[in-house]
């Protein structure tokens, strides 16, 4: 892609503008030498780091480095051996190699969210040795430090004493001479080097030292008086020794930057091209620019599509941009689009052009993530209007010369853009010339968008395979303009309508009408109403599809209800099983601490008691098998009363009374229990006396979950809908093992999460009460809940 086509299609704008955003200049020319990427392996991971960066930045992410030197002049300057580097540039060299370290650290930390960014810049060298080096030698503001070395910190100590020492000496000789009104300036100077003071020069001879320069009047001279010379000598001599043991230190470390030049110009050079990126990701974010579907094929459909540099340009205007819906399929090679005047087709033309282009430069473009491109090996543009004075061109002859280029140029996996294409000549010559251009185009394989007003154009379009008809739409109501793309039908010029919208008046728009002749109105209307019932058709197609999508909606919405409900079922039924199985366990429990308290006590005290707490035991029992018997399967025909069953569900063995339809009465021992036939399981009667002796030996409830465990609950950290979660799942456990308290930590921190948890314990049917800790018991960051 040449420079000329760059600067039609708009692309070097877009690539000024995004460039604004980069941190350093060396980041900036990175963005702007981008060199097109022809394959969808090499396009891909760069479009993908960008998108990345723009998650990034939606995210309300900062960089991790604030600063970004361009390090190329300092790389070049070390190629020389004799060369030694400035503070400044070692400043730079640091920044560089800190931005770097600091920008491989944030992206390792989160490489499962920017995988490509990682793949870029985990090849960042990150030696830091020569980092801390340069930065104990010099600092932010790009001056030497004292403790460079032992040697400048003791000529740096010698200077400020002796500093310290001449400016007391000069101030005291600087008060004398004004008690003797001998001075011109009240100040001390510094002349060529050396504090002097500014005298009258009828008073020289009052100071002795040494005339240092005069002043341009010649009425003031600058002595250095002759008791400071050997002390301002001896600073000199100290100065001198500072610039030879710094430029000695500047040497050393230019010398550590030298030996890693390839590991710091690698770094330079990836740093350059993330700079680049970043500039990218800002410009997609301010034009909201998506990373679309590329296709492999000949496919080209852009949904919602916009001119980036309209968007760009009418940020913060009044000004509507008008979004673009094209589609061209992987047969469908020739786009022609015509249309109104000023009704858009220029820009809907080069709107495909620079999509396009930014998309094969790496950049992320404006438009619906269902859109899909293909990749072109090249992009060719004739924008019709220009003319080359020097070559004594004409703006037709222009024209042909443009189109021949592209002809020359274009292969089948080209793009070719052409504006009103062979529009500036004999109407039926051009038509002529236009048909044997697009034929051209056919035979080499191209896709392209033409724009035009050759009527003759429209109607090859319609009939010859591969190339399509496109309008740009007009509202015959307000007599302007919609620059809405309408693909199927060709478009009208409404230079009628245009007379009317500019004030024409209506017997010179009627001469012309009868200039047209009937024919020329006829098929002008005929358009019109093809173009109005094909509006009307796309937009029954569009309620047919949308009450479609609708409808499949509502029926994958009823299709999970029932999941939902036929899993609530299972899921209820086997709680069903698992509470009955509890409660029978527990039944047996209590029968058997009954007996044993009936046959502690003498008498028949005892054994009424008994009876009154297994009356007690069995109508508890019944009335839990009541509210679960409806939950139970239905019922298998081939069990009968008398047969001896375990019930699978709760491995218990009984014997069964009575069949009834879907239920069947089990006697338990003391309990009659009702279940599904599916639920039983036939025995034998010395297979039911080992349960018997199993379940005998068994405690009842199982201490697993009675533990400490159990009685604590701990919500730090949670969210509400967490914690509520586990809190209802505490009081179930509560329940089943019969644990009558429960600690709940819930911490103090704002009390969002106390008022949460004592809202909900307010309103469960199982708790009795509910209090704060007391001081041992953990205070407000805690709640004591009772059964």
């Amino acid at each position: 892609m040449d420079a000329v086509t760059r600067k039609r299609l708009e692309f070097d704008r877009i690539v000024a503008c995004a460039a604004t955003f980069s941190l350093s200049d060396m980041g900036r020319d990175a963005l702007a030498s981008t060199a097109p990427m022809l394959h969808r392996a090499e396009l891909l991971p760069w479009l993908e780091r960008v998108r990345e960066l723009c998650n990034f930045l939606h995210e309300g992410e900062a960089l991790p480095f604030s600063r970004l030197p361009d390090t190329r002049g300092i790389m070049t300057r070390l190629e020389l051996r004799e060369s030694c580097l400035e503070p400044q540039e070692l400043l730079d060299v640091h920044d560089l190699l800190d931005a770097s370290s600091k920008l491989r650290t944030f992206v390792y930390r989160h490489r499962s969210v920017y995988p490509e960014l990682y793949s870029l810049v985990s090849g960042l060298w990150l030696e830091k040795s020569l980092q801390y080096e340069i930065s104990r030698i010099v600092d932010e503001e790009a001056r030497i430090r004292d403790t460079a070395s032992d040697g400048l910190q003791v000529i740096r100590h010698d200077l400020r004493e002796g500093r310290g020492l001449l400016r007391r000496r000069m101030e005291r000789i600087l008060k004398r001479c004004r008690e003797h009104g001998w001075l011109m300036e009240d100040t001390v100077a510094l002349k060529h080097g050396r504090l002097v003071l500014g005298l009258r020069v009828e008073y020289k001879h009052k100071l002795q030292g040494y005339i240092q320069d005069y002043s341009q009047s010649g009425q003031t001279v600058f002595i250095e008086p002759a008791e400071v010379l050997e002390l301002n000598n001896r600073l000199q001599d100290l100065e001198l020794d500072e610039r030879r043991e710094i430029e000695r230190i500047l040497r050393e470390v230019t010398g550590r930057v030298r030996a890693e030049y390839e590991n710091v110009l690698h770094n330079q050079e990836l740093m350059a091209c993330f700079d680049a990126l970043y500039g990218k990701a800002c410009f997609a974010r301010e034009t909201s620019s998506v990373l679309p579907a590329l296709d492999t094929g000949r496919r080209l459909s852009i949904r919602n599509g916009y001119h980036p540099w309209l968007l760009w340009s009418h940020r913060g205007q009044q000004r509507a941009v008008y979004p673009l819906d094209l589609e061209l399929g992987a047969d469908e090679q020739v786009l022609c689009i015509s249309g109104p005047n000023a009704g858009g087709k220029s820009v809907a033309m080069k709107t495909v052009g620079l999509l396009s282009c930014m998309l094969q430069h790496g950049f992320l473009v404006p438009c619906s993530e269902s859109s899909v491109f293909p990749l072109f090996d090249d992009i060719f543009i004739g924008i019709g209007d220009e003319q080359s004075i020097e070559n004594d061109l004409s703006t037709f002859s222009s024209h042909l010369v443009e189109i021949r280029r592209i002809l020359h140029g274009a292969t089948a996996a080209s793009l070719v853009l052409i504006d009103e294409l062979c529009s500036g000549t004999d109407v039926g010559e051009g038509s002529a010339i236009a048909r044997a251009v697009i034929e051209r185009i056919l035979r080499i394989g191209a896709k392209a968008v033409v724009t035009t007003h050759l009527g003759e154009l429209k109607a090859y379009a319609h009939e010859r395979q591969g190339v399509v008809n496109g309008a740009m739409d007009f509202d015959n109501s307000s007599l302007s303009p919609t620059f809405r793309f309408q693909k199927g039908l060709p478009g009208n010029s409404f230079a009628f309508a245009m007379l009317r919208r500019l004030g024409f008046d209506d017997e010179l728009i009627a001469e012309a009408s009868s200039h047209l002749g009937s024919v020329g109105v006829a098929m002008e209307r005929m358009l019109d109403e093809l173009r109005e019932q094909l509006l009307h058709n796309r937009e029954l197609e569009s309620g047919l599809r949308k009450a479609q999508q609708q409808l499949a909606g509502q029926r994958e919405a009823l299709l999970k209800e029932r999941e939902e409900f036929e899993r609530g079922r299972r899921e209820a039924q086997r709680s069903a099983a698992r509470d009955v199985q509890k409660e029978v366990e527990y039944a047996r429990k209590e029968i058997r601490s009954i007996v044993r308290e009936a046959k502690a006590v003498p008498g028949g005290r005892g054994v009424e008691d008994a009876r009154r707490k297994l009356e007690r035991v069995k109508r508890e029992a019944w009335q839990k098998e009541a509210g679960i018997a409806g939950d139970i399967p239905a019922a298998a025909p081939d069990v009968q009363a008398g047969d001896l069953v375990t019930i699978v569900s709760t491995s218990t063995t009984g014997e069964v009374v009575q069949v009834q339809g879907d239920e069947v009465v089990v006697q338990c021992g003391n309990f009659r229990l009702t279940t599904s036939p599916s639920n039983l399981q036939k025995t034998s009667r010395k297979q039911s006396r080992r349960d018997e002796r199993k379940q005998a030996g068994s405690a009842g409830w199982s201490a697993t979950h009675g533990s400490l465990d159990s009685t604590r609950l701990d919500l730090r950290g949670m969210s509400g809908d967490e914690a509520i979660g586990e809190v209802e799942r505490l009081i179930d456990r509560m329940r089943l093992q019969r644990i009558g308290t429960a600690t709940i930590i819930h911490g103090k921190g704002t009390g969002a999460l106390r008022l949460r948890v004592t809202a909900f314990l307010k309103e469960h049917p199982a708790v009795k009460g509910f209090r704060l800790g007391e001081w041992g018991e953990g205070g407000a960051g805690v709640t004591v809940v009772e059964l």
